[in-house]
């Protein structure tokens, strides 16, 4: 799965260079800054980001970077039927609902 993540410029952007910077080495990971995401009251105070449009917002930079590297394990989910199932919401084929596997 591609995943799409976006941050606002004016957000935390030299603490969050090096998050970036670690972000852009995962491959099926494409980071887009952009230029107002529309988070003003909580871009002044927060640092957060756009994952696939999820609003992934931290307390600091570095719990920022675990916050989204967490989701984007969480969305990886092991599926006897089609491989890979994202926001797999349990379709009967595994047990999903009762327990999540990660790839």
């Amino acid at each position: 799965m591609e995943y799409t993540v976006k941050f606002c410029p004016c957000n935390f952007e030299e603490e969050l260079y090096d998050a970036k910077e670690k972000l852009q080495q995962i491959s099926n990971v494409e980071i887009i800054e952009e230029k107002c995401l529309l988070y003003c009251g909580q871009c002044l105070v927060q640092p957060f980001a756009l994952v696939n449009g999820k609003n992934i917002v931290s307390d600091s930079v570095n719990d920022l970077l675990a916050d989204i590297l967490q989701h984007l394990e969480g969305t990886q989910i092991n599926c006897s039927k089609t491989k890979l199932q994202v926001n797999c919401e349990g379709c009967g084929s595994c047990n999903y609902n009762k327990k999540q596997v990660l790839r």
